[in-house]
């Protein structure tokens, strides 16, 4: 195959019977199959933009630009911007060099991107400049999120925001070498929502390794809540394994999701499906690579850093020992940056409100240190990428008003107001709707802390980790039982919530609260009162499950 386009051929949107051409908001809308965020450029429009055409494309004299149609809002464009999406169907699974050049149009940065949202180059180019980028994409068969067969990709996407595309070439590239990509939500393709800013975009560190490494070609089959097992059982690893050829790489992170579930604990389940996995590469001739996983920017406080992680990134730091397997301790490097930065500056590098997932800076940062460390290790060809500084927006879209779609994601602590509203709170559900509102995750491992909670326990897991993130008053449980169905006053689960919402933000100085407030409790139950969260007549009183979930609304973690 040997495609090539350039601005001087005019510009048409896309359609099958060309089998080339750009992806505007109507050809969008009208085509189900361009919708799949893992066939696609992986940019997607808000939800309250659904079946509205938001992106049209105009020639200039740098090239096609992007331009918003008269649906966008204003207020959504400040900051941020469109991409211009050119897709390119292919005869056949394989990958495909593409040659790409953009043309600066304002002097401002220009991010390329490749495939499902892979960065491939970012730079500043001056207004009328020309840049052209060679950039390896995959095209192979996935499963996309939720669905249980796998469906094949068929094109080769590229977007660029904010430049020009002016020409772009796409051809058969057999022979490169490949880098196969699997793991969880960290790693994965993320999509980024229109109009788009980074900060507010989730990102994988998988989707910005081309970036660094533009010699290779990056196929990405991590997936948001995969573990080790998942990874096999929903059919990823099907289609990498009978693909794998000798030379290619597997880079494998697991441990966010693995650390749920008792089956999969650091140096049980979870190092045997690893050891699998290497033996399985390596049957096939590819490299296996470990790569410990992401650390959150979890907190105990501002000043004390909590690491959940700490055993799983152990574990495969003593199994790629015995089993002789390259180690990328990204676990280690990144909880040094987290670290160094302190709990408000790290959030720079993660969505907003968020302790797991990066967005594009911080998955940038991250691929920044697997790359290099993985070309130092490999001989591979690393590009000396600039720092990516985080710049604002850094606070998401909001619908308007008016909008009268659902949204997607409602109310998390809707059900607190739905079931049993006026049923005082127990100190079980205190702990889960604390863990919830402080945006935690209960685990699936309980470690037999308290005589009366048994690890068949509904909650069991909730408790694990309320205890593992300092969320249970001593006082609760000074005979050795936490006695979970015993209701709550509000300053009782104050004295659960507050301090877990320190390790997320700075709280305001305490006040004085009354005498009557159980002494464990008055240094939280002062924040929450400077916070706003209650007022000081209802302290002692029992906390309904209503209640309870305004406190956490109003919280605003």
């Amino acid at each position: 195959m040997q495609f090539t386009w350039n601005i001087a051929q005019g510009v048409s949107s896309y359609n099958k019977q060309t089998g080339f051409g750009f992806v505007i908001g109507a050809v969008y809308n009208a085509n189900a199959a361009l919708r799949i965020p893992e066939t696609n450029s992986s940019f997607l429009p808000q939800w309250w933009y659904a079946g509205t055409a938001i992106c049209d494309v105009t020639c200039t004299e740098y090239g096609v630009q992007a331009t918003a149609t008269d649906a966008v809002r204003a207020e959504d464009l400040e900051c941020r911007s469109l991409p211009v999406w050119f897709r390119v169907d292919v005869p056949a699974e394989g990958v495909y060099r593409t040659k790409i050049t953009v043309t600066g149009t304002d002097g401002g940065e220009v991010l390329v991107f490749i495939g499902r949202r892979r960065l491939v180059w970012r730079g500043t180019l001056a207004a009328g400049e020309n840049k052209t980028i060679t950039a390896y994409c995959d095209v192979f068969p996935i499963v996309p999120r939720g669905q249980v067969d796998a469906v094949p990709s068929t094109a080769v996407n590229v977007t660029v925001v904010g430049g020009a595309l002016a020409a772009a070439a796409v051809a058969e590239a057999p022979d490169v070498r490949r880098i196969w990509v699997c793991g969880d939500s960290t790693v994965t393709d993320q999509t980024a929502n229109l109009p788009y800013a980074p900060g507010t975009s989730y990102c994988g560190w998988g989707q910005m390794l081309p970036a660094y490494l533009p010699d290779v070609c990056i196929t990405n089959h991590a997936h948001s809540g995969l573990t080790t097992e998942s990874f096999t059982s929903e059919g990823h690893w099907d289609i990498v394994k009978p693909r794998l050829r000798a030379g290619d790489i597997c880079l494998y992170q697991f441990g966010h999701n693995d650390q749920k579930l008792a089956h999969l604990q650091a140096y049980g389940g979870y190092t045997d499906r690893l050891r699998t996995y290497i033996k399985e590469a390596r049957t096939a001739g590819a490299v296996p690579v470990l790569v410990t996983p992401l650390a959150r920017n979890s907190w105990k406080d501002a000043a004390h850093y909590n690491d959940f992680l700490a055993d799983f990134a152990d574990a495969v730091l003593t199994l790629g020992k015995a089993e002789n397997v390259m180690v990328l301790d990204l676990h280690t490097w990144a909880m040094a940056l987290m670290q160094q930065d302190g709990l408000e500056t790290a959030k720079r590098w993660f969505y907003p409100g968020d302790y797991t997932h990066t967005n594009d800076f911080g998955a940038y940062k991250m691929a920044g240190f697997v790359a290099h460390a993985l070309g130092d290790a490999l001989g591979l060809m690393v590009t000396d990428a600039p720092e990516w500084t985080p710049t604002p927006p850094f606070v998401p879209l909001e619908a308007p008003a008016d909008c009268a779609i659902p949204a997607p994601e409602g109310d998390p602590f809707a059900d607190y107001d739905a079931t049993r509203p006026n049923d005082t709170l127990t100190r079980a559900e205190a702990l889960e709707l604390a863990i919830k509102a402080l945006k935690l995750f209960p685990i699936n491992v309980y470690n037999d802390l308290y005589s009366d909670i048994v690890g068949h326990e509904t909650y069991a897991g909730t408790i694990q980790c309320a205890a593992q993130n300092d969320l249970i008053p001593p006082e609760w449980v000074a005979d050795g039982s936490l006695y979970p169905n015993q209701t709550v006053t509000a300053a009782d689960f104050l004295a659960v919530l507050i301090p877990g919402a320190a390790g997320r933000r700075p709280l305001a100085d305490a006040v004085p609260v009354p005498d009557s407030v159980p002494v464990y409790a008055k240094r939280a139950v002062g924040q929450a009162v400077a916070e706003g969260l209650i007022a000081p007549e209802a302290l002692t009183k029992p906390l309904n499950r209503s209640n309870a979930a305004e406190i956490c609304r109003r919280l605003h973690i």
